[in-house]
């Protein structure tokens, strides 16, 4: 299977301003599907758009389900996967026709492949653009 393609995170920061770039295509990701890179501890962000004139859906794979960023072919053995959180599955959102979703990732464990990527997959045929936030770690004062 073909490796996935990597989404660069644009890293958010407290009390500032970052720009946002101009996001990914998801036309070129729908085939093998794209990579986040181990988000560690973060919290993160897709804001997808669907320019497409029918709804279509973007899944965040859970862990050990799917393929990993290399394309390597996984299988989903919640006895075997470290966080528990894996066994409620993928998360699949519906992103309206010409309309724009925002994802939220709270906790990546739930998602994290064995080489710590996240994996998202798109319906076929979809097409708009995509952009990860990853939110900057907030320490309680």
């Amino acid at each position: 299977m073909a490796a996935r393609t990597a989404l660069t995170p644009v890293q958010l920061v407290r009390d500032g301003g970052v720009a946002q770039g101009a996001g990914t295509a998801i036309a070129g990701l729908v085939s093998a599907g794209a990579t986040i890179a181990s988000p560690g501890p973060f919290r993160l962000q897709l804001i997808v758009t669907n320019s497409g004139g029918a709804a279509a859906n973007v899944t965040v794979r859970a862990s050990r389900n799917g393929v990993d960023a290399a394309g390597n072919a996984q299988t989903n053995k919640p006895a075997d996967v470290v966080f528990t959180r894996a066994t409620l599955g993928d998360l699949v959102v519906s992103v309206g026709a010409s309309a724009t979703q925002i994802i939220t990732i709270d906790d990546s464990s739930r998602f994290a492949q064995d080489d710590g990527s996240v994996s998202v997959d798109f319906a076929a045929g979809m097409t708009g653009t995509i952009w990860v936030l990853r939110l900057p770690i907030v320490i309680p004062s």
